[in-house]
């Protein structure tokens, strides 16, 4: 169970992350740049106290997750697009992720609205024992009412400190999951629509790093070869999630450093998300701690659209 002292520092995570978040709606616009999007929100968490627990995530259109900025990245913003913006903020590895979803082509409103519903959805399911596949069923029945598919192989994910994805996962269906979400546990859950097949597939750009090692004679052993690379790595982000532009100052070559590390299987490189049939995706996500009579949003991501 959180202490209350934990519990105290959740909370104002959780509202930086809405902060954050309701920054990224005023000033996302057709023609940004996507790097001046990300940085923007990137400085902005760090100037409430927090770090941004990954890369902030700008995922346009067919692009479900996993892309940020690169360096030096021309992207702008499509008009008429439909654009994902995912923040994350720690303090001292307490993490609270959170995410909304902007149109802007009037034609995609009830995609967001399925992906919206289905997170209003969770906030009266989620409770101490309710099983994993009941909230799945919950977001499916949800976003399909609205003529749309969840998408089935993407998952909300229990949190840890200083790990964003620790072992059990919230579907978007009914996967059949009989474990149950235990009081004290903290889970972000992340309802994703589309009008597409319902899947995604991994698509070879990868712009968000983590480290990968599990012990520290591991650890040891690689920072004896590379020096300081690894200890930047560890510096800039306390072993969560990274992006390469963090590091661009320090290194000149960052990208060929980084593309070793992989090689050698000391980073993993999260592959950008894709749509299946290219259809457009929406999300809409919280950080949620269970109680035993219900659950506690800690982004507050719906009050956003009262």
């Amino acid at each position: 169970m959180l202490n209350k002292e934990d519990l105290e520092t959740l909370r104002k995570v959780g509202d930086i992350v809405h902060k954050t978040l309701n920054r990224a709606l005023n000033i996302v616009r057709p023609g940004m740049k996507v790097l001046d999007l990300c940085e923007d929100l990137e400085n902005y968490i760090r100037g409430q106290g927090a770090r941004p627990a990954f890369p902030v995530n700008v995922s346009i259109n067919d692009v479900a997750a996993h892309y940020t900025a690169k360096i030096d990245d021309d992207l702008t913003i499509p008009e008429k697009s439909v654009v994902k913006i995912d923040v994350g903020a720690h303090i001292d590895g307490l993490i609270v992720d959170a995410a909304v979803t902007v149109s802007f082509d009037p034609i995609y409103e009830n995609l967001l609205k399925a992906a919206l519903e289905a997170l209003k959805t969770v906030k009266h399911v989620l409770k101490h024992g309710v099983p994993v596949r009941k909230i799945g069923a919950a977001i499916e029945k949800t976003i399909k009412a609205h003529g749309f598919k969840p998408i089935e192989n993407l998952t909300g994910h229990l949190i840890k400190r200083y790990e964003l994805h620790a072992g059990k996962s919230i579907p978007n269906v009914d996967n059949g999951d009989e474990r149950h979400v235990i009081e004290g546990e903290i889970y972000a859950i992340e309802p994703f629509a589309t009008n597409g097949a319902g899947v995604v597939i991994d698509y070879p750009v990868f712009t968000i790093y983590r480290l990968q090692i599990t012990s520290a004679k591991q650890l040891k052993k690689v920072q004896k070869k590379y020096g300081n690379i690894i200890n930047d790595i560890i510096e800039v982000n306390d072993h969560l999630p990274f992006t390469p532009r963090w590091l661009k100052d320090k290194y000149t070559n960052i990208l060929e450093l980084i593309n070793k590390l992989v090689d050698e299987n000391i980073l993993y490189a999260y592959p950008m998300l894709v749509e299946e049939k290219h259809g457009y995706v929406s999300q809409f996500e919280d950080t949620f701690i269970v109680k035993s009579d219900g659950c506690e949003e800690l982004a507050h991501t719906l009050d956003l659209f009262k």
